[in-house]
């Protein structure tokens, strides 16, 4: 056994190496194939391959988002991160990255993270039930990798599913009539105007997401190219904006249809955000509410609401609309010092 690590990057002759190693370690029909790929170039520092001989065993990337903070200290994240089953390819190749982040004076390291989180990061802790649409997929034995390597976790995270889609709480719809009373409306958003929408999304987000944990701003640049995307996904019905007497947003659903599940109908609840000011208090259940209803009514017969942090505000929401568990994802880190 050779082992030996390589830099490469974007635009490198030998970066095809990188972006096939999927190709190579997930059977050909894996979902983790279907979707492509995105590898973004924001704060991407540089990539590695890992060879054994010839063959290309692992990757990884290491990112350096300037405003990423994690326990008072700058941290670097390791991202794209693919390993075949052998712990001596992925110990050689996280003992790299750690000696590299050290030297360029870094004290800290969090992952799996492609740079932020409006990126993929985080792994699965389970395969327990199918995935749904917009779920990362990889191989389970990648926590033990890291934890192998000394990465704790730092976070958890989880999505629920409710399968009761119950409507019409008697207090939900009493907050509901308050905030009409007070000027607010709640309408699906405009796909005639997208652009506009969601350029109004990415200002509303650095207000309701600053406090979030890990939280780092994303330029508009980036959030435009990442949300027109998603268009041709999105039944304007079941994507509400709430605005106050004003016309400024305080609120927003974002969901999309589980293209993955053919089996029944399910909704995925993918961002929901409110303004933080306390009067807006209960605003984001008289959305689901809605929503909900739009939902019952086109057929569908469960929600998942994805990606609860654990100590995040959308617990409490998540468990108001019956949520059961669906599965957990864990994020690690590590100080360099």
């Amino acid at each position: 056994m050779m082992i030996t690590i390589t830099e490469t990057g974007p635009g490198q002759p030998d970066f095809h190496l990188f972006t096939e190693l999927p190709g190579r370690i997930y059977p050909p029909d894996s979902i983790r194939l279907r979707t492509p790929e995105t590898i973004p170039a924001d704060f991407l520092k540089v990539c590695f391959l890992v060879k054994d001989g010839e063959n290309v065993v692992a990757r990884a990337s290491i990112y350096d988002n300037p405003l990423m903070q994690y326990a008072g200290r700058h941290a670097f994240s390791v991202g794209n991160y693919e390993c075949t089953d052998r712990d001596e390819y992925a110990s050689a190749l996280l003992l790299h990255i750690v000696s590299k982040v050290k030297s360029w004076g870094g004290t800290c390291l969090i992952g799996p993270m492609n740079g932020s989180t409006w990126e993929g990061y985080r792994f699965l802790a389970d395969h327990v039930n199918p995935l749904f649409f917009t779920e990362p997929h990889h191989h389970l034995y990648y926590n033990r990798q890291f934890k192998a390597a000394g990465l704790e976790p730092i976070a958890h995270y989880y999505s629920n599913i409710d399968r009761g889609m119950e409507l019409d709480n008697p207090d939900i719809l009493a907050r509901e009539q308050e905030l009409k009373a007070q000027g607010v409306t709640i309408r699906p958003i405009d796909l005639s105007d997208f652009e506009a929408e969601v350029n109004r999304l990415y200002d509303f987000n650095l207000l309701a997401f600053r406090t979030n944990f890990l939280y780092t701003p994303i330029s508009r640049e980036a959030f435009l190219k990442k949300y027109l995307q998603t268009k041709a996904y999105i039944n304007p019905e079941l994507t509400l904006l709430a605005e106050d007497e004003a016309g400024n947003l305080v609120g927003y659903f974002f969901c999309i249809h589980d293209f993955y599940n053919t089996e029944s109908k399910t909704l995925i609840v993918k961002t929901l955000a409110r303004h933080p000011a306390p009067e807006w208090r209960g605003l984001g259940h008289v959305i689901g509410n809605l929503i909900y209803h739009k939902a019952v009514e086109l057929g569908y017969t469960s929600a998942i609401h994805s990606f609860i942090y654990e100590q995040g505000t959308s617990t409490k929401l998540s468990t108001h609309f019956s949520g059961t568990h669906y599965r957990n994802y864990v994020l690690y880190g590590k100080l360099l010092t």
